[in-house]
């Protein structure tokens, strides 16, 4: 059985600001560290070279420390041979640690260059899986020593918690992309094509959703974020071979309305529709 899927809600991504700090990385003044807690995804945070020295990250919380059990780096251009170590403190100053990974690999499996070619992948971690820790602070020690581009890159750190849905969503759920690019044919019949990027998208019912649920989470996930801020989904967090096509950091379309029902067993439960696109600027 698949496991079942989840959300990075609550957001706390806004609540952490304080960037790098002595010793932590070397990143371009034109490309800052700070661009990591900033949209568009093209407004990239990109470090000086490739050594370990260079690609450190490190972000504290702006006054309080939060609640989160989930991190993602969106948009990077890690290799294939690129490992992440996340280390996690309670306070914001970085004294208290808890939570070390160790060197665990950027990617979920191996895959051809073709695979990862055009696209805006991200490394998903989660650092506590039952319930949330108390995170003051979260450092990214990324070795990519071999990156051919020379230097490390993303657009986005997500810090968030987790909300595991009590039962999956329903078979017959759409997965695939919107087709964005444009063709256009001459008279004598060729076609040119302005190839443009295709987000993925995700349509799909959770047609058993307790009312706590459906209230207090998917309801909270709609009107907070409505259709302009992220949200993290991982639909099957086993399938380590297609991580790479299943994860996405994407903004709400309209879903359409919920559907109140009740059940003798589990009493009022709904089933709750969702829509997501992918970020992909």
């Amino acid at each position: 059985m698949a496991a079942r899927a989840y959300f990075g809600f609550p957001r706390v991504t806004d609540a952490f600001g304080i960037w790098g700090g002595d010793g932590v990385g070397n990143w371009l003044a034109i490309y800052p560290l700070s661009n990591l807690g900033v949209l568009p995804l093209s407004r990239v945070a990109r470090s000086l070279d490739a050594t370990t020295g260079s690609t450190q990250i490190a972000v504290s919380a702006t006054s309080a420390a939060q609640s989160a059990s989930v991190l993602a780096l969106v948009g990077h251009n890690l290799s294939q041979a690129a490992t992440i170590d996340v280390r996690i403190w309670s306070d914001r100053e970085g004294t208290a640690l808890v939570y070390h990974s160790g060197s665990i690999n950027a990617w979920a499996a191996s895959y051809t260059a073709d695979e990862l070619s055009g696209a805006v992948w991200t490394f998903v971690h989660r650092f506590a899986n039952s319930g949330n820790i108390t995170v003051g602070r979260v450092a990214l020690d990324i070795t990519d020593t071999a990156n051919t581009n020379g230097y490390v890159q993303a657009g986005f750190l997500e810090i968030a918690g987790a909300f595991d849905v009590s039962y999956n969503f329903a078979f017959g759920s759409q997965y695939g992309f919107r087709w964005r690019s444009q063709v256009t044919e001459a008279i004598g019949g060729a076609k040119y094509v302005d190839d443009r990027q295709h987000p993925r998208i995700f349509k799909g019912d959770f047609p058993v959703t307790l009312r706590a649920e459906s209230m207090g989470k998917f309801y909270e996930i709609e009107r907070q974020g409505r259709s302009h801020k992220p949200i993290l989904f991982v639909p099957i967090s086993t399938e380590t071979a297609h991580l790479l096509r299943t994860v996405m950091f994407a903004q709400q379309i309209d879903p359409g309305p919920s559907t109140m029902r009740s059940s003798s067993i589990l009493g009022l439960i709904d089933s709750v529709p969702l829509a997501l696109e992918e970020i992909i600027g």
